[in-house]
């Protein structure tokens, strides 16, 4: 079993930059579709599940973040 090493600090930033602009890229084109097609379509859909997913991996980033912050007393 490969052994897991977390982040450090500038790769975590790294991540979360590159998850904030994945997610400004994905809300744009969210926002096309829902022009082009409908929001009922599934495309349109499709991209909102998209940026549901940027926000849910953010979250998650999150909250190990305040797990580790807690299991090291800071």
């Amino acid at each position: 079993m490969p052994s897991h090493h977390p982040l450090t600090v500038d790769q975590l930033r790294r991540v979360k930059q590159g998850i904030e602009e994945m997610q400004k890229h994905a809300e744009k084109v969210l926002q096309l579709m829902t022009a082009g097609y409908g929001e009922s379509d599934e495309r349109t859909i499709r991209a909102e599940e998209l940026t549901a997913a940027f926000q849910r991996l953010e979250w998650a980033i999150e909250r190990s973040e305040r797990s580790c912050a807690e299991s090291q007393g800071t």
